[in-house]
């Protein structure tokens, strides 16, 4: 049952994603994750897709995302013509620089979301969160906090400070006006024509938005190395990390471990399964045999960016 608030904004909360045909079972736990937290009128979501088709959306909203307002977008993909995304990743994972074209001018605001994660708590606070001058609310890398590093990226070559924050982009707060007016996706496309950064969109979005962005907690985007305990942010943040932990609203599983895959360890990994069972493929579990081959291939390049390809081994 969807927790009922208090108080209710008076537009409803706004939440972008983006998925391909390969990645409906997980985008399905994403969306039911965000009907489980939110009541039915205190949120609206646009899912940016190029082929779901009409049976899997009736399967997604089968289950708890019924109750929500969705709006499915099939994107035209020759916007993205002569860019670069990370390999072993779909070209899904531009959409999110075409939500300022797609999304009406009315709307103010939306929260963007990857579709590798689960909702735990109302991001209702995220519609309120003042930004200051930013132009981009997120959560500093997990695997990457700075450009310069193992897991950093070309800095010298795009033009970062080395030791500049470099954040997630698997949550963002996007101010739509400001952003247009920027041209935030019109900068970050232009980095990916012209550029093969290593994390993609994610390095070029951190280009456009460089020293223009404000820094959240960490617990809007609680990403692998924070849970496992590898990451820098134990280091840096260590009572952040411990409060994120013990209330995380977003959990991001990041990194190659992913809940869907046979023998995870992820500590969250009975999270994602426990959502699941509330959505039309509930009851299904990783098998190695369940991996199609292609999906196989995908997960061993993409490393920390994993798009695998669960939903079809569940159908």
């Amino acid at each position: 049952m969807a927790p009922d608030h208090a108080a209710h904004p008076s537009k409803p909360l706004h939440v972008a994603l983006a998925a391909d045909a390969g990645f409906v079972m997980p985008l399905a736990v994403t969306l039911t994750g965000l009907a489980l937290a939110h009541p039915s009128d205190e949120l609206a979501v646009t899912v940016l897709h190029d082929g779901i088709s009409s049976s899997d959306i009736a399967r997604i909203e089968a289950g708890p995302v019924g109750r929500i307002a969705v709006s499915w977008q099939q994107v035209d993909t020759s916007e993205l013509s002569g860019t670069h995304h990370t390999g072993g990743l779909s070209q899904a994972t531009l959409f999110r620089l075409l939500l300022p074209a797609i999304l009406p001018p009315s709307l103010e605001r939306t929260i963007y979301l990857d579709c590798d994660v689960v909702v735990s708590d109302s991001l209702l606070p995220l519609s309120e969160v003042d930004l200051g001058d930013g132009l981009a609310g997120a959560v500093r890398d997990a695997g990457a906090p700075f450009p310069a590093g193992p897991y950093g990226t070309d800095w010298r070559g795009l033009g970062l400070a080395p030791g500049a924050p470099l954040f997630n982009a698997g949550m963002l707060v996007i101010p739509l006006a400001a952003w247009r007016e920027a041209d935030i996706s019109g900068q970050a496309l232009e980095v990916l024509r012209h550029s093969k950064p290593r994390w993609g969109d994610q390095d070029a979005l951190n280009v456009a938005l460089q020293g223009r962005w404000t820094e959240l907690d960490r617990r809007w985007n609680l990403q692998t190395p924070d849970a496992v305990g590898n990451g820098l942010a134990w280091a840096l943040w260590t009572e952040q990390v411990e409060a994120a932990l013990a209330d995380p609203a977003m959990i991001h599983y990041t990194e190659r471990d992913k809940p869907w895959h046979p023998d995870s360890r992820h500590p969250f990994a009975q999270r994602w399964l426990e959502v699941l069972d509330q959505t039309d493929w509930a009851g299904w579990r990783p098998r190695r045999s369940s991996l199609p081959r292609r999906a196989a291939g995908r997960a061993k390049r993409a490393g920390r960016l994993l798009l695998a390809d669960p939903s079809r081994a569940a159908t």
